[in-house]
């Protein structure tokens, strides 16, 4: 055989043949380990809209930030014509529902916070009011990032551990 004649395949053609089998090698791992029919992608939850037309009948809560920010945030909302209420500072109870009802490894200032706000709806809940009355009367107001910690994932907890408590709504 005479390789002069074995035509050279150039290097692009090679890097798509590679990219191309290995495409193929993990498209039919994937579906091994999820099959295609039961694959469900993350959405995020629909949240339902907050207007400015249910400002008089909605209380806004929030806490876990620093009192000079509770402060502000407030003054803020106070002077726009919105119902705000902050949390007061959490306790160990707190701490102990928010480990009860959230995901396991998350940090100490969200088992802390998650927990007030369930402490604080249970407290609502057992004063008289339902838990469809508390789900369309408040809405929990925090911050998130993206960043490099936990902090970015807050508002997913926080939705999951209320879901948990049996307090699943526009929060």
């Amino acid at each position: 055989m005479d390789v002069s004649t074995i035509p050279l395949r150039t290097r692009d053609a090679i890097e798509a043949e590679v990219r191309r089998r290995v495409d193929a090698e993990r498209a039919r791992l994937l579906d091994l380990l999820h099959p295609a029919a039961t694959r469900v992608h993350f959405r995020r939850p629909a949240e339902r809209p907050f207007t400015a037309a249910e400002r008089d009948r909605i209380t806004i809560l929030f806490g876990g930030l620093t009192s000079n920010h509770e402060r502000l945030i407030t003054s803020v909302f106070q002077s726009a014509g919105y119902n705000i209420e902050s949390l007061p500072t959490p306790d160990v109870a707190s701490f102990e529902i928010g480990k009860e009802y959230g995901n396991n490894g998350q940090c100490n200032p969200t088992y802390f916070t998650v927990g007030h706000l369930i402490q604080f709806l249970q407290r609502l809940e057992a004063a008289g009011l339902s838990r469809q009355q508390i789900i369309d009367s408040y809405v929990f107001f925090t911050a998130g990032s993206c960043g490099p910690c936990h902090f970015g994932m807050y508002e997913a907890e926080f939705r999951h551990a209320l879901q948990n408590a049996g307090f699943e709504g526009p929060f």
